[in-house]
């Protein structure tokens, strides 16, 4: 499931619920996307290792600010996923 966490200069923050692996541990996917004429401009994040696992179209400038508003944000996210998702048993 994916929840909204924020919408700022027409970018589009949502979180999926919990992923429990025992080999990985908790992550959760950040989406990041904004409507462009032709389609939308995406990146993914994985938390907790912030690490972007796909970028399309957003700047290298864009990409890093993206970085750091997951990064300033990820203990947010986090809390929220906790309170109102699922945590997800992964095979992997």
């Amino acid at each position: 499931m994916k929840h909204h966490y924020s919408t700022i200069d027409n970018i589009h923050t949502t979180f999926s619920d919990i992923y429990a692996s025992e080999t990985k541990g908790e992550s959760i996917i950040v989406h990041m996307e904004r409507a462009t004429e032709n389609g939308f401009d995406h990146a993914e994040f994985i938390l907790p290792s912030i690490i972007c696992t796909k970028c399309m179209v957003f700047s290298e400038d864009e990409l890093i600010k993206l970085t750091t508003f997951v990064r300033n944000n990820s203990s947010l996210i986090w809390e929220i996923a906790r309170e109102d998702g699922d945590i997800i048993a992964d095979v992997g």
